[in-house]
């Protein structure tokens, strides 16, 4: 996995980059790709490794793997068609966010985004997410991951933190106000199963420039507010929670 990692970190690197970088001989960085290679993981690309189309089709796989992924995609176009702006759906995996589909306009697409595991505390699902869980698993996800800075309105202690997610759990919505990009304004809600369980979180967003404040803590809840238990109805009434 630490081969893989670096691999991607490096966008492609040589055994040696790859040995030097994991602080292995070239002997064990060579049996490592010589068995990702074999299925499929790695290809060599000249000198270079990089990563192999296998993994193509394990994402394809994890994202199509439960029917409640696709209804998710009509209701991230229905917010995009209804906010004019874009909308995403995304879950939390091991203390990150990834997000499975994004819609600008008429349609939505698997997301496609080269950075999509994303830190919770900077983005709106992330922090509505983390607002639903009891602070011992708050405080297991910061000490796994940190709180790192991203842009200048990044959270960054577990205090601000903290207060941050009293006020998501007053007001029913969390907001990213370019703290994961800058530029970039987003209001997110949670969606659950009947029993309160969480499934993900829907976002809508725009760019800071357009985005005034009636719009991210007024105008864009309240379409999420509207849509989003229509997704968790649809759900229950095909038994999918």
């Amino acid at each position: 996995m630490a081969v893989i990692e670096t691999i991607q970190e490096l966008d492609g690197a040589t055994p040696s980059e790859l040995a030097t970088a994991l602080e292995l001989t070239k002997s064990t960085v060579y049996k490592h790709l010589y068995t990702l290679g074999k299925h499929g993981y790695v290809i060599a690309d000249g000198n270079e490794y990089r990563l192999g189309g296998r993994f193509y089709h394990i994402g394809m796989y994890v994202r199509n793997r439960s029917k409640i992924y696709e209804v998710a995609g009509k209701y991230v176009t229905e917010l995009a068609e209804r906010s004019n702006e874009e909308s995403d759906f995304g879950v939390e995996e091991n203390g990150r966010i990834v997000t499975l589909f994004d819609s600008v306009g008429s349609s939505a697409k698997p997301s496609s985004r080269l950075n999509n595991y994303e830190y919770m505390h900077t983005t709106a699902i992330g922090k509505a997410i983390l607002a639903r869980l009891p602070d011992s698993r708050v405080d297991r996800i910061v000490d796994q991951w940190g709180l790192p800075r991203l842009t200048d309105q990044t959270i960054t202690s577990r205090a601000e933190l903290g207060d941050e997610l009293d006020r998501i759990r007053e007001r029913g919505y969390a907001i990213n106000d370019e703290e994961s990009i800058s530029g970039k304004r987003v209001a997110g809600i949670v969606a659950e199963d009947p029993s309160g369980g969480i499934i993900g979180g829907f976002t809508i967003s725009g760019p800071a420039y357009r985005i005034s404040d009636t719009e991210l803590y007024q105008e864009f809840p309240d379409i999420l507010f509207r849509v989003v238990p229509d997704f968790e109805a649809e759900l229950d009434s095909q038994g999918l929670v």
